[in-house]
């Protein structure tokens, strides 16, 4: 995984939502808005990690199968698991960053133990695709956490 860049600029008004099926999470994205959120949006992983290195983020949604993009911003995985589940290497690199986990929602189609022992090393949240009311509970669950506090977890 290549280095990202630490953000100088901060937005809490602002959320990265990452997916390659818009159509998917239009949803989540008509809520956010509708909250007062402005909402980034990449279809691959080299586009998230690209705005990742611009702004640090209120909060980011990530899902796990993305397509990978250029080769240039994300490198060999480091185990099978980063091959299968892409997004991993944005949520990685985020949390490089300095980034609270519990300000990063996964998001996915698949559960299995490769994927839960994955997110509960980066410490961050998954919800399983096709659970819109859980989803939602998350995201209002890291909204409403004091955006100053940046707590590893």
């Amino acid at each position: 995984m290549a280095t990202l860049a630490i953000p100088n600029i901060y937005d809490d008004r602002k959320v990265l939502v990452a997916d390659d099926e818009r159509e998917h999470v239009q949803f989540l994205i008509d809520y956010l808005e509708a909250k007062g959120f402005t909402v980034t949006f990449a279809e691959t992983a080299a586009e998230a990690l690209t705005a990742a290195e611009q702004l640090r983020f209120r909060a980011y949604f990530i899902d796990l199968n993305i397509p990978l993009g250029s080769e240039a911003l994300v490198q060999a995985p480091p185990n099978e698991t980063y091959e299968n589940y892409v997004g991993l290497y944005i949520i990685r690199a985020i949390r490089s960053q300095g980034n609270a986990g519990a300000r990063v929602l996964a998001y996915s189609a698949h559960y299995n133990d490769q994927i839960t022992a994955e997110i509960n090393r980066l410490y961050c949240r998954y919800v399983v695709k096709g659970r819109a009311r859980e989803l939602k509970n998350a995201f209002d669950e890291i909204l409403k956490a004091d955006p100053r506090s940046n707590s590893p977890i």
